[in-house]
């Protein structure tokens, strides 16, 4: 089931556009503003091998910023739990590729990286995005210290509200990535004013096409043949879909009791990593090692460490 829907990132992302997007959306860096997203081009990945232990890249852009062309490399992940060592996976695999590049090419210098990874799993992401961050702290001078980053996406932390303000191909990806068949159901006028804004950019209808057979895909409906050829086209789409958040209501009730019990045995699991989290701030622990072992994420750390301060200044 994961590799579906993996198969399916890898061809909506296959879109320059939706790469565009991506950048000028989520990516809040300066040197976005400088790239010409005309000279985009997607890399065949395969053709850089990378070890069976490495973190493969699901795809590779090229694009130039004032004539000097530079690698954006995505990585989806879909995972259940989180991946303490992802800062690591994915560094072993862009050295590897720069390395092809040497081994066939003869360069003596490398046009720089940018990787993104778009986390589309359930549980906050909570893992460290140094490479640094794996390392125990040292008196080694930084510099002589390997340092690597990743851009990280995660696609549960972004606000609906969001979304709908910025009415492009990646917002309505997210959009139906973000949503139930219910909630989905609920809020179609919202994903159709996204969708009305992408049906007029370059491959618009197609995108859509896409992101119509995604929601088929992940709210189990029966495969349609109905092809979209404009907003208007969407109307079976909903009439499914309506169908389909019945069904998940009606489930929804059968398991209410079971998802309530489950979610009291969750809150006590929370509760009480908090405080393992409390003890261990008192021991002076990192965040990153809190992380580790308590699964909290690290915004979630910072707010227990500024009660925890707040309370001290209010006892002195």
């Amino acid at each position: 089931m994961r590799q579906k829907h993996h198969n399916w990132f890898v061809r909506i992302f296959s879109y320059p556009t939706v790469v565009e997007d991506l950048l000028r959306s989520f990516v809040h860096e300066d040197f976005v503003k400088e790239l010409d997203f005309k000279s985009l081009k997607k890399l065949d990945p395969n053709f850089y091998p990378s070890a069976e232990s490495s973190r493969h890249a699901d795809l590779i852009y090229e694009i130039s910023s004032h004539g000097q062309p530079t690698f954006i490399y995505l990585f989806f992940e879909f995972q259940s739990t989180v991946d303490w060592f992802m800062p690591l996976r994915m560094a072993r695999y862009m050295f590897e590729f720069y390395d092809e590049l040497r081994r066939k090419s003869k360069l003596k210098f490398f046009n720089p990286p940018f990787c993104i990874l778009i986390y589309n799993g359930d549980p906050g992401w909570y893992a460290p995005e140094r490479f640094s961050e794996l390392l125990y702290k040292s008196s080694i001078p930084k510099e002589y210290i390997p340092e690597f980053r990743y851009f990280k996406i995660a696609i549960n932390e972004i606000p609906r509200r969001d979304l709908v303000r910025l009415r492009n191909a990646i917002s309505a990806v997210f959009y139906i990535e973000n949503n139930d068949p219910v909630e989905s159901n609920e809020n179609w006028d919202e994903l159709v004013s996204i969708l009305k804004e992408v049906v007029n950019k370059v491959g618009g209808v197609e995108i859509i096409q896409e992101i119509v057979n995604r929601i088929f895909q992940l709210y189990q409906i029966p495969k349609s043949s109905k092809l979209i050829t404009s907003i208007d086209s969407l109307g079976e789409v909903r009439s499914m879909l309506e169908t389909r958040a019945k069904e998940w209501e009606k489930r929804g009730i059968e398991k209410g009791i079971e998802k309530g019990i489950a979610k009291g045995i969750e809150k006590g699991i929370k509760k009480a990593n908090e405080l393992f989290a409390k003890k261990m701030i008192k021991n002076d622990e990192s965040d990153e090692r809190i992380a580790f072992y308590t699964g909290l994420s690290i915004k979630q750390i910072t707010e227990i460490r500024e009660s925890i301060k707040k309370r001290s200044d209010k006892q002195e």
